[in-house]
């Protein structure tokens, strides 16, 4: 009777334990100061009072099926996204699976893993956020989503439409600029919020697109390329301060007639993958105005716009001709040259009840400096990632809850590099989500 007592026992002191540890957790995350205040106009600016517990799990699952006027070939320049309809058909978009926790009553972690068959499974994010750090100071590092503007820190199943802006797919890359870095952001003291953040971030993680990164896939044929079709030097540099990219922004939000508003600008800069000594820099503007009439035919009205700008310094150098190989006769000079490219997105949605929403979406993009393509020195608008475009997209979206979205959206393209100019596309998403996930800023 001994003999099976003990082991009894000792699994019993061992539950004891662990659910003493977690209510202890639980408790001290429930203890800890509120440094940040969140309150206005009841909105979630992403900095709230850790209210994670040990573990919440999630499941997003985001697909779409359309059609449209252009090849699939050219929706591959058309919807630059890593995660936008990519072809005439069905598309898994993504499937994203997020953990989230408090590791103790200092830190908080998050990881986000995506799915889909067009690029196998994926790192989305995996960083640790500080949560009781004094003067309204937070840290947060690990490989993350870097908190340039709006669109690139969200997730896809976060978008409003079911393509990522244009601007950002040619600025900030199909999958967002993230890499391992770290960030702090400190909320200032004022009777408004007001934050400003400021980071540090490696510059060759294949995403970063207007900086070290964005080479081409393994197995590709020809030289690498980067900016506006330029040679990706092989002599770039990863050793020193001067290698990383920094993050500078600030952002304020308020209630101004009952509606809450949020203004952000934002910089970003770092050596580019051109040359050795070359650098690209990005400057955004963003601004968010929303709010839930308390009478009248919407239930919600929710303002979005956004600009981003870049300038990149590209050296001059010999660039191989059709046949790929530098040296043959055909080389021909690509002059040293400051590249702008810049764009903008703004869209307005309005809900209608509780499931119900409509929205528009226009976008202009365009460029300046020539570019490369399939071995030839030509304007930007023969580039089907710099050419002037213009896009417009209006959606209807179908909330049978707060866990599932159905949108039928259109989109009318005018992109200078197309035969044609023009395109019509028509897709129809869906989105779910189980589990707990963690919240979306404002």
């Amino acid at each position: 009777m001994r003999i099976q007592l003990v082991p009894a026992l000792v699994l019993l002191a061992t539950a004891l334990h662990a659910a003493d540890a977690a209510a202890a957790l639980d408790q001290a995350i429930a203890d800890l100061p509120t440094h940040r205040d969140d309150s206005h106009a009841g909105h979630d600016h992403g900095k709230a009072t850790p209210d994670l517990r040990l573990i919440a799990i999630s499941l997003a699952v985001v697909g779409a099926v359309g059609a449209s006027t252009a090849t699939d070939a050219e929706l591959e320049s058309l919807n630059a996204g890593g995660h936008d309809p990519h072809g005439n058909g069905f598309t898994l978009q993504t499937a994203e699976l997020s953990i989230s926790g408090a590791v103790d009553p200092y830190f908080t972690a998050e990881a986000h893993i995506a799915a889909s068959p067009e690029h196998g499974v994926e790192l989305e994010e995996a960083y640790i956020t500080t949560s009781s750090l004094p003067y309204a100071l937070e840290v947060k590092a690990g490989y993350q989503l870097i908190e340039f503007g709006r669109i690139n820190a969200s997730h896809t199943h976060a978008w409003s439409w079911i393509d990522q802006p244009v601007i950002a797919s040619r600025l900030l890359g199909g999958d967002g600029s993230r890499t391992p870095g770290a960030r702090v952001s400190w909320l200032a003291p004022v009777s408004w919020y007001s934050q400003v953040v400021v980071g540090a971030y490696n510059s060759d993680d294949a995403s970063m697109a207007s900086f070290q990164g964005g080479e081409e896939e393994e197995g590709a044929v020809g030289p690498q390329r980067t900016i506006a079709g330029r040679l990706r030097s092989d002599e770039l540099t990863t050793g020193s301060m001067a290698d990383l990219t920094y993050l500078l922004r600030w952002e304020n939000a308020a209630d101004i007639g009952g509606a809450e508003a949020k203004l952000g600008l934002s910089w970003m800069g770092g050596p580019n993958a051109s040359g050795v000594g070359e650098r690209s820099n990005l400057y955004g503007a963003d601004l968010v105005v929303g709010m839930k009439p308390a009478h009248g035919p919407f239930s919600s009205i929710k303002v979005t716009a956004e600009a981003i700008y870049r300038s990149a310094n590209v050296p001059e150098s010999l660039d191989p001709g059709t046949d790929g190989a530098i040296g043959s006769a055909d080389d021909f000079p690509a002059p040293a040259a400051t590249l702008s490219d810049w764009g903008l997105y703004a869209q307005a949605e309005l809900g209608f009840g509780e499931h119900w929403s409509c929205g528009i979406r226009g976008e202009y993009a365009t460029a300046t400096g020539d570019s490369v393509v399939d071995g030839v020195l030509v304007d930007h608008d023969t580039d089907g990632l710099r050419d002037t475009r213009v896009r417009v997209s209006p959606m209807v979206t179908y909330r049978p809850s707060e866990f599932s979205r159905l949108r039928l959206q259109y989109d009318y393209d005018h992109a200078e590099h197309l035969e044609d100019a023009v395109a019509h596309s028509v897709w129809l998403g869906l989105d779910v989500l189980i589990g707990a996930h963690p919240a979306h800023g404002f």
